[in-house]
Order: structure tokens, then C-alpha cells, then sequence
């Protein structure tokens, strides 16, 4: 299944969303929409990911799809 929303971040977005990671200050459902973004950023597919961090498929591509659309929080 082809990608419909596919992520490309910027160094200073990888930077933000690793501490967001790192520091673990934050709720758990967004230090898990972190790591699904990092890792689509890797090329990663939805199934994947959702593998990885033990969420559903549609979880992974609705964060995608936050993100492409810009209704994603900053980080």
C-alpha cells in the first residue's frame, strides 16, 4: 500500500521531537506520535510502526496525516 501522507522533517523538527523523547515529561500518547513521526521519517511504513509501538495501523497514518496538514502541536 502506497503512503498517502509522507513525512520529510527538518534537523531542527528531529532535534525537537528526540528531546520530546528524551526528557519523558510529556504524556505517553505523544512521546508515542513522536516516535511514529521519527520513524516515518526513516521511510518506515504505517505497518511497521504500528508493529513497533503496539498501536494500530490507523493510528500511525492518521499522525501522518496530522502532520502533512499542519494540525500537529508544536513540538
Amino acid at each position: 500500500m502506497a503512503k498517502k501522507y509522507t513525512v520529510c522533517l527538518t534537523a531542527l523538527e528531529i532535534e525537537k521531537l528526540q528531546t520530546v523523547i528524551r526528557i519523558g515529561k510529556t504524556k505517553a500518547r505523544t512521546i508515542t506520535r513522536a516516535r511514529i513521526i521519527l520513524m516515518s521519517n526513516e521511510g518506515k511504513t504505517n505497518e511497521a510502526s504500528a508493529n513497533c509501538f503496539g498501536v494500530n495501523v490507523s493510528t500511525v497514518a492518521r499522525t501522518r496525516q496530522r502532520l502533512a496538514i499542519g494540525k500537529h502541536a508544536s513540538w
